[in-house]
């Protein structure tokens, strides 16, 4: 172990000697129910954590429908129709609706993800009764005015074209791209300019009628309210929510692992990388075991071995980390790392060799233990706010966690073994099997320019891809 690893240990089992001196440790007030389920006559789930004292309630509807329920030719529509909802119902213009929720103190967001659709609502406990009606306009009556739709579709144009000059987001798009070809999460969010520009307001009209209902929906609620209230305030405002079948969505089969490479040329001072394969889905049985993996790879900051390897003793990036995109089907593995054109090579070799070593040594007991205390002893302080745990709600309904989650979770962290890490580094790591995406000036690099694309009535022959080195 390098003396900085070792200063890095020491300096994080002090944070956790701190934590646990202000009872941020779990004891037993953790096995304290977190909050209530109800089935709602409409179909959607009530999930509510009763928190007194400060008189604020946050509300988390998690609509379980995001973009990858987009048709391929019309990339972007869950997007705009998040962002539209708010502008515009059957009785405010986007004007009045933001000066009467300026009004009340109320904040209403309404954002799409992959998977999920969210709409958070904060509100002061007084003016639940006024806020209620708010977001009943908002969820059940926009009417998404052709001004409005033009313009956040220009907006959202413009975010895509503006975000192109930033070689990490380019990278990133690349690498989705690549790995995902064909499959929902290779698209973008947003949704591309192409698709963008094919859509109508008529589709977010009909995402909206079919996607935007009670029993697609999951209705997390934490602060100052009590079971009675909550359902009285839900159905008087959204008794009138109707429920309606949902299409199933049809899903590909996850890509597997392949080693392949994407070079863009663009003239920058540090290479922007990304280094990945497909990863697991939530429900994997081995997510914890991949958790402490990798953590004690690329996800623990400082005290990480790609950190304290590639940054602190070969001072080669000026970041490093790895994740594991746990969604309800199988998200990335991504190394991400930004470094001098001239050490991109060396970055990614560094970075290779280092999940190779550890596939085969496995974790240090030490590396181990500490891994371990921080996801557990940093997990509640992610149920501090209302926001936290409103958003948490949903979430363990979502991945069907169950509500005494929180209180198993440290307990099944404590329970991993030293074997079981070395076993998830070796079955989920694939250190030949990489996508290596660089963004990068490649003559400075000293990495290969992608060949020119052939010429079209060259394309009915087989040939190599397009930006494709291996």
């Amino acid at each position: 172990m390098s003396s900085q690893r070792a200063k890095s240990l020491t300096r994080f089992c002090g944070l956790l000697a701190v934590l646990g001196t202000v009872g941020l440790l779990p004891g037993p007030a953790a096995a304290t129910p977190l909050a209530t389920r109800t089935v709602l006559d409409t179909g959607a789930i009530l999930l509510l954590a009763e928190r007194p004292g400060v008189p604020m309630v946050v509300m988390n509807i998690t609509l379980k429908t995001g973009s990858t329920a987009d048709p391929t030719d019309k990339a972007g529509v869950a997007n705009l129709t998040a962002l539209l909802l708010t502008r515009g119902t059957q009785q405010y213009t986007a004007q009045a609706l933001a000066e009467a929720l300026d009004f009340l103190g109320t904040s209403v967001s309404v954002s799409a993800d992959y998977e999920t659709t969210t709409v958070l609502v904060t509100s002061l406990t007084k003016n639940l009764e006024a806020s209620f009606g708010l977001l009943a306009e908002v969820l059940l009556h926009p009417t998404f005015p052709a001004e409005e739709f033009e313009r956040k579709r220009t907006e959202v144009l413009g975010s895509i074209r503006s975000q192109e000059d930033d070689p990490g987001w380019v990278a990133n798009k690349a690498f989705q791209e690549k790995l995902y070809a064909k499959h929902p999460f290779g698209r973008l969010i947003d949704g591309e300019p192409e698709t963008l520009a094919a859509l109508s307001r008529a589709d977010i009209v009909s995402f909206h009628h079919t996607y935007y209902r009670p029993n697609n929906a999951i209705i997390g609620i934490a602060g100052d309210l009590t079971q009675a209230q909550a359902q009285e305030l839900l159905a008087r405002h959204l008794g009138g929510w109707q429920p309606a079948p949902l299409p199933p969505l049809t899903w590909p089969a996850d890509p597997a692992p392949a080693a392949d490479q994407v070079l863009i040329d663009r003239p920058v001072s540090q290479a922007n990388i990304i280094l990945g394969h497909p990863g697991v889905a939530r429900h994997n049985p081995d997510i914890y075991a991949i958790r402490v993996m990798n953590y004690i790879l690329g996800a623990g900051g400082f005290g990480s071995r790609l950190n304290d390897r590639i940054r602190e003793d070969l001072g080669l990036v000026y970041s490093v980390g790895s994740r594991f995109s746990s969604r309800k089907h199988a998200g990335p593995f991504r190394i991400v790392l930004q470094t001098k054109n001239a050490s991109a090579t060396q970055a990614i070799e560094e970075a290779v060799g280092i999940m190779r070593r550890y596939i085969e040594e496995g974790a240090t007991v030490a590396e181990f233990d500490a891994a371990k205390a921080y996801l557990v002893n940093s997990y509640p302080l992610g149920l501090v706010s209302n926001r936290q745990i409103a958003s948490l709600l949903p979430a363990l309904e979502f991945y069907e966690l169950g509500l005494d989650y929180p209180d198993r979770y440290p307990g099944i962290i404590q329970a991993l073994s030293l074997d079981q890490i070395k076993a998830v580094a070796k079955k989920y790591l694939h250190p030949d099997k990489l996508l290596q995406v660089v963004v990068a000036n490649l003559e400075q690099a000293e990495l290969t320019p992608p060949p020119p694309e052939p010429p079209a009535e060259a394309m009915a022959e087989p040939t190599r891809p397009r930006d494709h080195q291996s």
